[in-house]
């Protein structure tokens, strides 16, 4: 592939899907590649309308439609309220999200500041673990099929959305 191809799905994600804690609806979020030809040599993950009362809360999963997954997001931007955030994720970008300060809207590495002794548990149909850490797990893969973004809300109290979905760029 030459140039990244972008594809969005707008549907807006509630995070969680009910209550204040659990997985966000719908789960999984789907975007649908397909006519593709060629394999994928970079990705990223832009996060479209993030609000959340305590983004900390936040476990994001990425699925290709071949199974390689990866952590985009968990445990980072502590206790700071965001509203309408959005969020650019490449393993390119100089800094990543931050842990414990508030986030803004920008271009970040993957972010996982889950403690050693702890790990993301995602419910079926996501995979299980262990997950990958940076967009290289998805290179030489066909980018055809069923991408799917799995969230999680992992502490109860809290709520969000990703107001306007979320897109896959791939090169």
């Amino acid at each position: 592939l030459g140039a990244l191809a972008s594809f969005t799905n707008q549907a807006a994600i509630a995070i969680p899907g009910t209550g204040t804690i659990g997985n966000a609806s719908p789960y999984p979020s789907a975007i649908v590649v397909s006519g593709v030809t060629g394999t994928v040599s970079k990705v990223t993950v832009t996060l479209n309308g993030l609000s959340h009362t305590f983004p900390d809360d936040i476990d994001i999963l990425l699925v290709s439609p071949t199974g390689q997954s990866m952590i985009l997001l968990s445990d980072a931007g502590g206790g700071n309220q965001v509203n309408n955030i959005t969020l650019t994720l490449d393993d390119a970008a100089a800094s990543s999200v931050p842990d414990t300060s508030l986030i803004s809207s920008g271009t970040y590495k993957p972010s996982n500041y889950n403690p050693q002794s702890a790990v993301d548990t995602f419910a079926s149909p996501a995979p299980a673990g262990p997950y990958g850490s940076s967009f290289g797990v998805f290179k030489g893969i066909n980018p055809n099929g069923t991408w799917s973004l799995y969230v999680v809300d992992d502490t109860s109290g809290d709520l969000g959305t990703l107001a306007n979905g979320w897109s896959l760029d791939y090169g």
